[in-house]
């Protein structure tokens, strides 16, 4: 048995007719059934009964086919992976991201790129620590604080959202509920946008959203959260929004690197997909 009698076969299998077979095939008729006969004879069984109407497979050629489909996965695979291997795409893209936005929207969208390039192994980092580029701590990297220095290659790739939210429970004011924010040692945007606001320091201090989001569900007083996972809390209104825009930095030399251009470019793919909960606007 060789590839050539399972293309032979394949063909006739898929149009059990011999003229559609050859024509597919791009050879005579007689070529085609020639073939055919070989192989069974090779195989000491009869794959297809002849009539007038065409050829139809017995119970062997449907066991068989259903062979031929296994070895062309297996065969489609190999390819694939020794393809991505002579392109640069395998290997590990590390990647820096804010945690939730990490955790809800990059992590639960990856996996139709992951299937497409199994060869991509993907470490993401966390944390509201800046990672160094440049230093080589990740190969990407998304941020609500746009870089200034470094050969860097940056996008903006969105726009993230904040509000003033509490529990349902909560009914008191601004003026007197307790306010929930981040430690004193962090100093981010809705950290001293809160201040403004409020004209006061946070009585409860974490030093992750997370936990901000699960004291204010358990209405322990007020803070700001980003829009997209405030979820089944109330908005106080203000006059405006917490915008902060999100940068894809990656190092210029990292750009021309296939398989970091590749998650450079779905990256910014999802973000863009998920903007109107990420903006706010959903």
């Amino acid at each position: 048995m060789n590839w050539d009698d399972l293309r032979f076969f394949t063909a006739v299998m898929q149009y059990q007719n011999i003229s559609r077979s050859a024509k597919e095939l791009g050879v005579s008729p007689q070529t085609v059934s020639r073939k055919i006969t070989a192989f069974e004879e090779k195989l000491g069984t009869t794959l297809f009964l002849r009539h007038p109407r065409g050829y139809k497979p017995t119970k062997d050629a449907m066991n068989l086919i259903e062979e031929v489909k296994n070895a062309e996965k297996v065969l489609n695979t190999l390819q694939r992976k020794f393809t991505n291997k002579s392109q640069n795409l395998s290997g590990v893209v590390r990647i820096a991201a804010p945690e939730l936005i990490a955790t809800e929207i990059l992590i639960p969208s990856l996996k139709p790129f992951l299937d497409e390039y199994p060869e991509i192994n993907i470490e993401l980092i966390t944390g509201i620590n800046s990672v160094g580029i440049a230093k080589g701590e990740a190969d990407i990297a998304l941020r609500l604080v746009r870089p200034e220095q470094g050969a860097l290659t940056i996008k903006k790739v969105g726009v993230m959202s904040s509000g003033l939210y509490r529990a349902s429970s909560i009914m008191e004011d601004i003026k007197e509920s307790k306010l929930i924010g981040w430690d004193s040692n962090i100093d981010l945007p809705s950290s001293r946008w809160l201040k403004k606001i409020t004209g006061r320091e946070p009585d409860l201090k974490f030093n992750n959203l997370v936990t901000q989001k699960v004291a204010i569900q358990s209405g322990l007083g007020i803070g700001i959260l980003p829009s997209f996972i405030a979820t089944g809390l109330e908005r106080i209104e203000h006059p405006y929004l917490l915008e902060e825009s999100l940068w894809l930095v990656t190092h210029a030399s990292n750009i021309s690197t296939l398989r970091i251009r590749l998650v450079y470019d779905e990256i910014s793919k999802i973000i863009l997909k998920n903007s109107p909960e990420l903006s706010g606007s959903f």
